[in-house]
Formats: structure tokens, sequence, C-alpha cells
């Protein structure tokens, strides 16, 4: 059967403390992208993973990490055949891998007859990925933790359409964090509290406010120079997540579109979207995802 892996977006980002073990915790907002990375999964004997980008095939693919470790803890013996049609772009702060890794784990749960509950997989599935949680919560949502605390978005999700561009360069999210680390140690800290240097309140979610964009612009021209061109189009861009994908909302698809055409056509992205936000993960609906 095909399952779907949506692409998410940081709806806004803000770092609220700097943890000792160097995670970070955040105030953060999840929505899903009508883009998705598709997942054919059969029954089979044994787990196998393989992907329509073959370096992402095998044993060190996300997907076959989780699920090995989910069945292990089980004491299950039990395989999966899972093939990966990928139509995200790799480290675009879109979550691509650990959405396939979310619907992998959702289909494997219900297969092999496990059933745990949204919260239990919520648990074991944080180790491995702090992008997990919001893809097995299946609904939009505002995160705090390190992604794995998860609330409903308590407001409406954007209107009109929006575009997702990617610049063709994929951005570390260690190296953005460590940037970020760096530039708040020689600047004003977290918060206002003098006592306590490391935590600053919640944001007020305002949409497009990430505190990762001016490192990752500073550690890439190319994301750099994609968000100046889209705020030349759009009132309302930003870069989602750790980077490298940035976003802009338009009030229709036309725009959109006649900006993801000059985008492209001035090298400037290498992979566009134009599409809508979404409040549910698609899964959710089904038995899969109850």
């Amino acid at each position: 059967m095909k399952f779907s892996a949506p692409a998410k977006i940081n709806m806004h980002l803000k770092v609220t403390q700097t943890l000792p073990n160097g995670y970070h915790e955040l105030d953060t907002s999840f929505a899903y992208v009508d883009i998705a990375d598709e997942l054919i999964i059969s029954p089979a004997d044994k787990l196998s993973v393989t992907c329509s980008k073959p370096r992402l095939s095998g044993e060190n693919n996300l997907v076959f990490t989780v699920l090995d470790a989910f069945r292990k803890q089980h004491g299950l013996s039990s395989g999966l055949s899972i093939h990966i049609n990928k139509h995200l772009p790799d480290q675009a702060g879109l979550g691509g891998g650990s959405s396939d890794a979310a619907t992998a784990l959702m289909v494997a749960n219900s297969h092999w007859g496990l059933d745990r509950s949204k919260a239990e997989l919520i648990r074991f599935a944080t180790p491995f990925g702090a992008d997990i949680p919001c893809f097995l919560f299946q609904r939009a949502s505002l995160a705090s933790g390190i992604g794995e605390l998860l609330s409903v978005y308590p407001k409406t999700l954007p209107g009109g359409y929006l575009l997702l561009a990617y610049p063709g360069v994929g951005l570390s999210t260690p190296e953005v964090f460590n940037c970020f680390d760096e530039k708040r140690n020689s600047a004003a800290p977290l918060t206002h509290n003098d006592t306590v240097d490391t935590i600053r309140a919640n944001s007020e979610m305002a949409i497009g406010d990430n505190d990762l964009e001016p490192c990752a612009c500073a550690l890439s021209a190319e994301v750099d120079g994609l968000l100046r061109e889209m705020r030349k189009a759009s009132d309302m861009a930003w870069m989602s997540g750790s980077g490298s994908t940035c976003v802009a909302l338009f009030k229709n698809r036309s725009e959109a579109e006649s900006a993801a055409s000059l985008l492209q056509d001035g090298e400037l992205a290498t992979w566009t979207h134009v599409g809508k936000l979404l409040k549910k993960h698609p899964l959710e609906s089904t038995k899969i995802g109850a």
C-alpha cells in the first residue's frame, strides 16, 4: 500500500534554552504542506528500506533505524518491505526524513499489531529526531522542549498560497545551531533576567519569526540571496526550521507560480512547490493514524 509522508514548515521558531548536552529547547509551530514523499510498504519476512535516491537506501536510512529499534523494543522479528519515492529535498528544513520515519512507524505499529498510543510513539521516537514527533502528532501544532511537547495550534493557518523554494544546497542543523550559540554568547542573553541567561519567554507566535535565519544566511550565500529575492515578491517570506528551504505567502496561485518561475529562471532555486498548508496529517483520518 502507498502512504504519504508530508513536508512540514515551521511557521515560527524561537530558541528558548541551550541545554548542557548541546540540545536546544524551542518555542515553535508546525503545519503540514500538500507535498509529500510516498512510502510503498508491504509485508515481508525481513526489514528492508530502498529509496528512489539510491544513496538513501539501506540500513543507514532513518526509517530502518527507527523501525529496527521499535521491533527490538517489543521483541519482534517481523519485517516490512519499504520503498520511499522521494519528492522532498534533503537538509531542507522540511522534515523529509523525519516524516518518512513517522509514517513508517505508524504503519508498523498497526501492521505488527502493537497498537501503541500516539503519546507512546512520540516518546519512543523523539531520541531519533526532534522533528519526528510533529508528524506523529498528526495536527498542526505548537511545540516546546526539543520539539516533543506538542499541543494543537490554536490559531487559523495562513490562507492563500505558499511558495516553497530550495536553493539547491542544504544546511547542517548542528552548524546552524552552533552559529546561533556563538552569536548569542557574544551578544545579548536570551532573556532580560540577569540570573538565568539561557532562557527566554515564549514568543507571540509571530509567523515568519525564525531565530536561526540570520545564521543560515551568514553560512549560506544561496539562502541569503533566495530570501532577499522572495521578499521582493511577497510581504511575508522566511526560512523554515534550520533551513535551507524558504517560504513565501501569496494571495493567489498565479502570483506564487510567477515568483517560482522567476526564482528558477534566475537559478536562485533548484526546487519549488506552490501549494497549501494543511492542518492535519494525511494519515490522521485513517485507521493507521488512529
